[in-house]
């Protein structure tokens, strides 16, 4: 790596470690309880019925999980997809910052049957 690509990444993790008011894990996972679960599942691996008519993307499973980057990810839940029909952006919601944490901290993680968060409950909207 080249001294001014390591320079700005580590001015980026710099910039999203200290930056005021990021979300915990424990509270990206009522987040994803209260704007996730119902189309990705409690536990994140979109197996009901409803789950399965959307293609929602099932992260327990470790070979689909393998296909996408991180940064793809994270892309997605910022973006969202179709224009925001089929899943509607979090730009506005979740900081770079706390949505790469949501994916490599929560959705990377993901066990089927372990629910993501118990209760569920509302998250605070940014």
């Amino acid at each position: 790596m080249r001294w001014p690509a390591l320079i700005l990444a580590l001015c980026s993790f710099c910039a999203f470690a200290a930056q005021p008011g990021a979300r915990s894990l424990d509270e990206l996972r009522t987040f994803f309880a209260a704007n996730c679960a119902r189309c990705h599942g409690t536990d994140g691996a979109s197996s009901s019925p409803a789950c399965r008519k959307l293609c929602s993307t099932d992260f327990t499973d470790p070979k689909v999980m393998a296909k996408v980057s991180d940064e793809r990810l994270v892309k997605t839940i910022r973006k969202g997809i179709f224009f925001g029909v089929v899943m509607p952006p979090f730009k506005k919601r979740l900081s770079e910052a706390e949505t790469l944490l949501l994916v490599q901290g929560i959705l990377r993680k993901a066990e089927k049957g372990k629910l993501i968060a118990a209760g569920g409950g509302g998250a605070a909207a940014r």
